[in-house]
């Protein structure tokens, strides 16, 4: 399904950003269990909207770095 409530209600003709792939209607103690995967600083006080922002920026530096960029 959707990753958030922008992608759920879009077409091609709506260009607002989304989420990035990360789940943003997920709950926030799996948003905490991703990000601690992924080793996100400060994710203790972090709140929803902040954990999905850290992880959507941690899977690109993940993605670059797979890459070689």
């Amino acid at each position: 399904g959707p990753s958030d409530r922008q992608a759920a209600g879009g077409g091609p003709e709506r260009r607002a950003p989304t989420a990035g792939g990360v789940d943003a209607n997920a709950s926030k103690d799996h948003l905490m269990s991703v990000a601690r995967k992924l080793d996100v600083p400060g994710r203790s006080s972090m709140t929803k909207p902040e954990l999905v922002t850290a992880i959507e920026k941690a899977n690109d530096r993940a993605t670059r770095k797979a890459r070689g960029d």
